[in-house]
């Protein structure tokens, strides 16, 4: 019986870049000096877009290093048949049947019709906001006092990174700092959240603002209405609470720069204008839900989507109000998409306390000197692929999983791919073909609640 699946050929793909990425990273012109673990470690970040750090990006890796983790940033932001349609564009080569599966499930797409035409929007789409966000930073850089060459590479690296929801950054303190730059601070976030929103949205938004399009798809309208909700919520909420602590010493227009940096950022991209372990533990919790969302589907970043969270939440309003079926904008919602976006959230909120369960164990000396929050924290960013953290006890500007054994960094490693590849896809991997339900069993009555 023939065994293959889009679900495992996406799984096992990324697999295969973040063993080829661990690889690259290990030879010794790549860094200067890095074990297997933290290689891997480093490699599976970049490649799923998460940005958490156990060695510095600016010191311990060469510029031959950089560059490694910059192209698996680029390939994991983009998803790697989009990256590998750049080769097809340049051969005129056709995505086959299974390409053309996995491409729809890898974005989401409900169809796959004009996946080549999909495919070369993704590319062009990427290439030129990251160019864009060259541009940009690069003025912002070299406002910064940085030379040419300096601003250069600091740009190009930033604006990928930024783009694909990386969060990796090539200065030892992220952006700290960079608060007083406005072409770096708001550039940043400008690009993240772009890359978030999906390109099937970007598609759609540019055909509605050049006339080609009357009325965005309703998959569209939840995702903008969505995105910014909560980065208005987010930002009120990170300045309100924190205007009195973190936030005191700085002038009202620096209050909301970094507002609404810090609430933004955890929409699945990692960056930080500020040490985020000085923040009220009611403000990493309001962090942690925002991680737990993440961004977009068909977009560069993780969680469990903002269509999902929008769904869950008409889903409970019908439920409360005793209607059958779950309406938004006058649009039903099939049950079949409900049963999945219900899927999705416990799975992913079974994912992650089985994980924390276990890093309780593993990491219980962190846990005794610091507390469970800071692993808390690290769990959830690492499922949304975010890369913030509450920071390293030993090197404070590396991330928390520094500190972590082998099988700890091992757990925050699986974490990151299912938040990448998506935790339904990684059930559908290993569920595929072995089930056919071919008997249907009396109804039973369960009493709930």
């Amino acid at each position: 019986m023939n065994r293959w699946s889009p679900f495992r050929s996406i799984i096992l793909v990324y697999v295969s870049i973040i063993i080829i990425g661990t690889l690259l990273l290990l030879i010794p012109q790549s860094s200067h000096g890095i074990s297997f673990i933290d290689a891997l470690f480093a490699s599976a970040s970049a490649t799923c877009v998460t940005g958490l750090i156990v060695k510095d990006t600016a010191t311990n890796f060469t510029f031959l290093g950089k560059g490694v983790i910059l192209f698996l940033i680029q390939i994991g932001g983009m998803g790697y048949m989009a990256f590998a349609s750049l080769f097809m564009i340049l051969f005129r080569i056709k995505p086959d049947v299974k390409q053309g599966m996995v491409v729809k499930e890898e974005f989401g797409l409900f169809s796959r019709e004009k996946i080549s035409q999909f495919l070369r929007l993704v590319v062009l789409t990427t290439l030129g906001f990251e160019f864009l966000g060259i541009i940009l930073l690069y003025f912002g850089f070299r406002q910064a006092g940085y030379l040419v060459n300096d601003a250069i590479s600091h740009s190009v690296f930033h604006s990928v990174s930024a783009f694909c929801n990386a969060g990796f950054s090539s200065f030892s303190t992220n952006l700290a700092n960079f608060y007083k730059i406005p072409l770096v601070a708001l550039t940043v976030p400008f690009l993240f959240i772009t890359g978030g929103l999906g390109f099937v949205v970007l598609r759609e938004t540019f055909e509605r603002v050049s006339g080609i399009r009357n009325r965005l798809s309703l998959h569209s309208r939840i995702v903008l209405l969505t995105t910014l909700t909560l980065i208005a919520t987010g930002s009120v909420m990170v300045f309100i609470l924190e205007f009195g602590n973190k936030l005191s010493n700085f002038p009202l227009m620096d209050k909301i720069i970094i507002s609404f940096f810090t609430a933004v950022t955890p929409r699945t991209a990692g960056f930080s204008l500020i040490d985020i372990s000085g923040l009220l533990p009611t403000t990493l919790i309001f962090l942690m839900i925002f991680m737990f969302i993440g961004a977009s589907p068909g977009g560069t970043g993780g969680g469990i989507k903002t269509t999902t969270f929008v769904i869950l939440n008409f889903f409970m309003a019908s439920k409360i109000k005793g209607r059958k079926s779950v309406n938004i904008e006058k649009r039903r919602i099939s049950e079949e998409q409900v049963n999945k976006a219900l899927t999705l959230f416990l799975i992913s909120l079974i994912l992650i306390i089985s994980m924390v369960g276990i890093l309780s164990f593993t990491e219980r000396e962190i846990i005794k000197e610091r507390g469970l929050l800071p692993v808390i924290f690290e769990e959830f960013s690492a499922f949304g692929t975010v890369g913030l953290s509450m920071g390293s006890s030993k090197v404070p500007i590396l991330s928390l999983s520094h500190d972590f054994s082998v099988i700890g960094k091992l757990i925050i490693i699986l974490t990151m791919m299912a938040g990448r590849v998506g935790p339904l896809t990684i059930a559908a991997m290993v569920l595929h073909g072995r089930f056919i339900e071919s008997v249907k069993y009396p109804l039973a009555r369960v009493q709930i609640g």
